[in-house]
């Protein structure tokens, strides 16, 4: 129904308004009668009205200025104005107002009244309908379109766009060529995979939607309103003044709030949006440099920064320590080399590379005496590869490493003229011909004519390992071989190795090398020399 208000100081002419019409039948409802205007607009404030049909000339508040009122305080009602023969110059004015159209009272029919209202109720009906269209678009956008739109952002600034598709993308979503240069800056949680480990939140996906919403309300500050989530504890944002102390705040936020620091990388000045891969580029180099800054900072992207570098000679140099047993020789030489690559000038990725070659140097030796590397016990927790591969810093690759290096040299002092006595010599028999069976502790100690507890505790005092630690690296061990042959699945190779579970066998296997299968097989791969007939995919 299109709600209607009659305004006139004369009773006789609400009278008759009132009864010359069939309302309702024509899908009108009489919401009251008013004798000024300040009673109309009293009126109206209490209750929506469409259409206002009122006298010019009226005590108090005439209807001049009940339209200019109107006009402010309720700009979607339409009036309709009832003048007399002398008023023409008043229904100008009132014209001008935003009055829609007239009726001359003395002369008025009843048909050419509500052919007016007619016409006014299917303006107040298309507009009402755009007011809900553009309502249910508005609606849209915020549940949908947000998320639209951080989707296109992610892919313009990890992947490598055509202007085409940047020019679509500012078409779709309102974006304009900035008017000053803007920086693109990467951002990410701190020891994201420990935290999600520990299990202090419900959910990686609470987590990062809280991170989110801080960046959200720190950014309307800032007036920078551009986030977007990329993954595994990353953000981005476009940010078009320099984004130094927004991230300053950014970081106390997420300390005080989430207890966790956060790091982030910033680009070079941008001009263009078609430059915003290559400044997401800069800013994931910019944070990259945590690995030499540390936690928690602030990165500004240096052009040029890393130059190449030979590395130390570490199969040469190392294997000679460890065969003189030498283990404080072995902390002065990783101090110097710490010492030496703390001024940051390799490339992150290559330095970490040099540690993984000093473990395989140390686990090739372990091996030379008839031991494993991942027999050590285990230092932080952590097995070595993983530790090198996981750790975000140099400061914490090398903490580490201390610690473990200690432990190493015990164990391999320990493996020299070891012989293992015959029952513990059956189970790692048993262990070695039989890992991919479903095998279980108390099975094993039955064969051997042991009760499990007692096996389970000489096992464990022989060799240093548990029964099923000994059994987990003998099926990595195996794993790490057939990872090698793409013709394997990973789930092909999780139960060739006795896990009927390719999800449990891929976080055991993450646990240990710092990295999952399908990354192990190309990484390895990638460093594997192919011939002619051969195929690296």
């Amino acid at each position: 129904m299109i709600r209607v208000l009659i305004a006139d100081d004369e009773i006789l002419v609400r009278i008759g308004l009132k009864t010359i019409i069939p309302w309702e039948q024509y899908g009108f409802e009489l919401i009251g009668e008013a004798s000024n205007g300040l009673e109309a607009l009293d009126m109206i404030r209490q209750s929506a009205c469409d259409i206002v049909l009122t006298d010019i000339r009226m005590p108090e508040c005439d209807g001049l200025t009940l339209i200019e009122r109107l006009k402010i305080e309720s700009p979607g009602t339409k009036c309709l104005i009832l003048s007399s023969h002398n008023d023409f110059e008043y229904v100008q004015k009132a014209l001008r107002l935003g009055a829609v159209d007239y009726v001359l009272k003395l002369t008025m029919e009843p048909d050419e009244l509500l052919h007016k209202l007619i016409a006014l109720k299917e303006q107040v009906v298309q507009e009402n309908e755009r007011q809900l269209q553009a309502s249910v678009r508005e609606f849209k956008m915020s549940v949908y379109s947000r998320e639209a739109k951080e989707k296109r952002l992610k892919d313009l600034l990890v992947k490598a766009c055509s202007p085409q598709d940047v020019q679509e993308f500012m078409g779709e979503f309102g974006f304009w060529e900035p008017s000053e240069p803007y920086y693109i800056v990467s951002m990410a949680l701190d020891r994201y995979q420990e935290e999600l480990d520990e299990n202090r939140f419900r959910s990686e996906r609470l987590l990062n939607f809280t991170v989110m919403n801080i960046l959200t309300e720190i950014g309307k500050k800032y007036e920078q309103d551009e986030f977007v989530e990329i993954d595994n504890g990353r953000f981005a944002m476009i940010a078009s003044t320099d984004p130094c102390e927004m991230l300053t705040e950014i970081g106390s936020a997420v300390q005080t709030f989430l207890q966790l620091s956060v790091s982030s990388g910033i680009s070079q000045p941008l001009e263009s949006l078609n430059e915003m891969h290559t400044g997401f580029l800069q800013a994931e180099e910019a944070l990259l440099h945590r690995f030499y800054h540390g936690c928690g900072g602030i990165m500004r992207y240096v052009s040029g920064r890393y130059t190449a570098h030979a590395g130390p000679q570490i199969e040469e140099e190392w294997v000679k320590l460890l065969e003189l047993r030498d283990e404080e020789a072995a902390l002065n030489k990783a101090r110097d080399w710490y010492l030496a690559s703390s001024a940051g000038l390799e490339h992150p990725d290559e330095l970490r590379e040099q540690w993984i070659q000093l473990v395989h140097v140390y686990g090739s030796y372990a091996t030379k005496l008839g031991g494993d590397l991942y027999s050590v016990p285990l230092y932080d927790n952590r097995y070595p590869f993983h530790a090198v591969r996981s750790l975000e810093t140099l400061q914490e690759i090398y903490n580490w490493f201390t610690g473990w290096n200690r432990i190493y040299f015990d164990y391999v002092r320990q493996l020299t003229g070891k012989v293992w006595r015959p029952e513990i010599q059956e189970v790692i028999e048993t262990i070695r011909n039989r890992y991919n069976e479903n095998l279980k502790v108390f099975e094993i100690a039955k064969e051997i004519g042991f009760t499990e507890n007692y096996l389970s505790v000489l096992f464990k005092k022989e060799t240093g390992e548990t029964i099923m630690d000994y059994l987990t690296r003998i099926r990595m061990d195996k794993a790490r071989e057939l990872l090698k042959d793409q013709s394997y699945k990973i789930y092909e190779i999780a139960e060739l190795v006795g896990y009927g579970d390719s999800n449990y066998f891929s976080k055991l296997f993450k646990k240990m090398e710092g990295m999952y299968p399908l990354e192990f097989r190309k990484h390895v791969l990638g460093r594997m020399p192919t011939s002619k007939n051969s195929t690296v995919s």
